[in-house]
C-alpha cells in the first residue's frame, strides 16, 4: 500500500523525534481513524478524543511497532481497543453510524440516496456489534481480512463466516423494508 510505505519513511523519521514526521503520520491517518471510531462511538467530541489517544498510544509504543505488520493495522487496532474499552466504561452497546450522504445539488437524487442509506444503516443497528464492526471495516474501510484478524483478534475463518452471515441478514433485513 502506497500510504504505508510513504508511513515507513515517517516511522523512521519518528523513532529519532522528529516531529514533522509525527505530525505528518498523525496527518496521514487522522481522517480514517477518527471516521472508524465515530462509527463505534456516534459522539464527534467522544471519536476526538479516542482518535487523539490512539495516535498518543501509538506515538508512545511506536518502539514495539512490528514492522512486518501493516501501520495502518497496527492504528486501527489501537482504535478498536480504546473505542471498545471507552464503551464498556460507558456501559454503551455501540451501533453503526454512517454520514456516507452525497454532496449532490439534485435534490431528489440526494433525497434519495439519503433514504436508501437510512435504510441501511437502520438494517446495520440490527446486526450484532461485532458484525457491524466486521462490516464496517471490510466494506467502508476496505480492510483485507488478515487486516480485521490483527484489528479485532479473531480467527479469518470466523470473520469469513460472520460477513457471510451478516450479508444475507443486510439482504433479508433490507428486502423487508
Amino acid at each position: 500500500m502506497k500510504q504505508d510505505n510513504n508511513a515507513e519513511q515517517l516511522i523512521a523519521g519518528a523513532l529519532k523525534g522528529d516531529e514533522v514526521a509525527c505530525r505528518r503520520l498523525l496527518n496521514l491517518y487522522k481522517g480514517r481513524i477518527f471516521s472508524y471510531v465515530y462509527q463505534i462511538v456516534k459522539n464527534y467530541h467522544d471519536a476526538e478524543d479516542i482518535t487523539f489517544d490512539t495516535f498518543i498510544r501509538g506515538f508512545k509504543s511506536l518502539k514495539s511497532y512490528d514492522r512486518t505488520r501493516s501501520f495502518s493495522t497496527w492504528l486501527y487496532a489501537i482504535a478498536h481497543n480504546l473505542a471498545i474499552d471507552f464503551l464498556r466504561k460507558k456501559k454503551i452497546e455501540y451501533d453503526y453510524l454512517d454520514e456516507r450522504y452525497p454532496a449532490s445539488t439534485d435534490f431528489v437524487k440526494e433525497f434519495n440516496n439519503k433514504q436508501k442509506l437510512d435504510k441501511i444503516d437502520q438494517a446495520l443497528y440490527q446486526l450484532a456489534p461485532i458484525d457491524r464492526e466486521i462490516v464496517i471495516l471490510f466494506h467502508k474501510e476496505e480492510k483485507s481480512y488478515q487486516e480485521i484478524n490483527e484489528i479485532l483478534n479473531l480467527p479469518v475463518t470466523t470473520i469469513k463466516t460472520r460477513l457471510h452471515r451478516a450479508r444475507l441478514k443486510l439482504r433479508e433485513l433490507l428486502r423487508e423494508k
